[in-house]
């Protein structure tokens, strides 16, 4: 008997069965396989950032009221040299104060005539700080508080502290009540700023600058006196305030801190190193001033002042900007680290207690060396900076204020010319975009 297999032929709809079979295998495999590409294309090259959208605005009263008039939150208008200045945000009351700084900032720029210098009442009319519900989006308050520069928020004391630069005073407040305002008041021409506050030991710390004290000299090869714009280096301190009683504890001295070794004496090509008894002439300038929760130390940007009687003002020789590390406890500077020298003269600082980096605005700008005005990041874990290409953190003009949002990763920077985003995600830090 015939053993043979006997072969039956399919019929189409076999065919066309198996045949569909096969072609959905390859699409379920080119799925998976754009899955993975696009996994894989995640991790490589990062997203934009989210889109940031203006969902809406408040109006904001006068910084500088009329005469006799009373206070009032009803918008008000701009006016020249008007202008803003640090926030703080409480995240239990979710209230959010602005520094408004006022029209006022020299007596040679304002042409109301009504405005004396010499009278208080004057200067006390001068600037506030308005108050904005986060949750109700709607501005709640305005603190009678003129010429505000530095703002901080101690949520666990219930209070809001404030910088006047013009008075030379700190001022508390109670919140959300604004009220029980009192104040502490300093030396002359300390030109208080930027501030921090310590929850651990409830001390607060403030940034003085040092104010010019205009009075004529003379300068080789003019024929008149010209009115001096450097500032004394006595003045340029950070001051340790005991933050319930407003009582001052220390005063850190910047200004005379001796040069470090490894620092240079000149600019250019020649870089002369100088001993650590030899201290800049006319002191340093004190930058913004941040307190790092995570590893609980305080951390400070400085740069070596020139001689301001020149014109045009030149920049500080290469390679002494620093940024300098205070501990709260003892009130000492315990390290100095010179900062590249691509950023020769920092200014606002943020930082990011998660990854423990400092982020730092550089904005001088010289096309001969060349400088540039970027943003750079210092490793607060070795003390070192990235070795990003500052051409690639280049800022808007005239960046003044840094901001972190940390759920999203996001760091903005305030500029004249806007607004630039950085994406801070680790391993991913790049520019994102820039808002005009």
């Amino acid at each position: 008997m015939d053993q043979s297999i006997i072969t039956i032929p399919r019929s189409p709809a076999a065919r066309v069965g198996r045949l569909l079979i096969w072609l959905s295998g390859i699409v379920c495999c080119v799925f998976l396989l754009s899955v993975i590409v696009l996994i894989a294309r995640q991790i490589v090259i990062p997203p934009r950032a989210q889109r940031i959208l203006l969902v809406g605005s408040i109006p904001l009263p006068e910084a500088l009221k009329a005469k006799g008039a009373p206070d009032s939150l009803a918008p008000g208008q701009s006016q020249d040299f008007d202008g803003f200045d640090f926030q703080a945000i409480d995240p239990t009351t979710h209230l959010l104060f602005i520094a408004h700084t006022g029209p006022v900032p020299y007596p040679y720029s304002f042409q109301d005539h009504t405005f004396h210098w010499d009278n208080p009442a004057d200067i006390a009319r001068d600037g506030n700080i308005p108050v904005v519900d986060l949750q109700k989006q709607k501005l709640v308050g305005r603190v009678p508080i003129p010429r505000v520069f530095g703002l901080v928020v101690a949520p666990d004391l219930h209070k809001v502290f404030a910088s006047s630069s013009e008075q030379d005073r700190i001022y508390s407040f109670d919140e959300p009540s604004l009220t029980n305002i009192k104040f502490l008041q300093v030396d002359a021409y300390e030109g208080l700023d930027s501030m921090s506050y310590d929850p651990l030991t409830h001390k607060l710390f403030v940034e003085s600058g040092g104010e010019t004290v205009r009075y004529p000299i003379h300068v080789p090869g003019q024929r008149l006196p010209i009115l001096n714009e450097n500032r004394d280096p006595a003045k340029e301190n950070v001051y340790v305030i005991d933050a319930p009683t407003l009582k001052v504890l220390a005063k850190i001295n910047i200004g005379k801190l001796p040069k470090l070794p490894g620092e240079n004496l000149s600019k250019g090509e020649a870089r002369v190193p100088v001993t650590a008894d030899n201290a800049p002439k006319f002191g340093y300038s004190v930058g913004q001033i941040e307190y790092n929760e995570g590893t609980h130390l305080l951390y400070l940007v400085i740069e070596v002042s020139e001689d301001r009687n020149i014109r045009p003002h030149p920049l500080p020789p290469l390679g002494t900007a620093e940024l300098v590390t205070i501990n709260p406890v003892t009130d000492k500077i315990i390290h100095r680290t010179i900062l590249p020298e691509t950023c020769t003269t920092p200014h606002a600082m943020e930082l990011d207690t998660e990854q423990n980096i400092a982020y730092i605005d550089c904005i001088a700008v010289d096309p001969n060396i060349p400088l540039v005005q970027h943003l750079m990041r210092m490793d607060l874990n070795t003390m070192k900076a990235f070795p990003d290409d500052p051409r690639q953190t280049i800022l808007a003009p005239n960046p003044n204020m840094l901001a972190l949002d940390r759920p999203q990763q996001l760091l903005f920077e305030a500029c004249g010319g806007g607004v630039t985003v950085f994406d801070i995600r680790s391993g991913h830090f790049h520019k994102a975009m820039l808002i005009r």
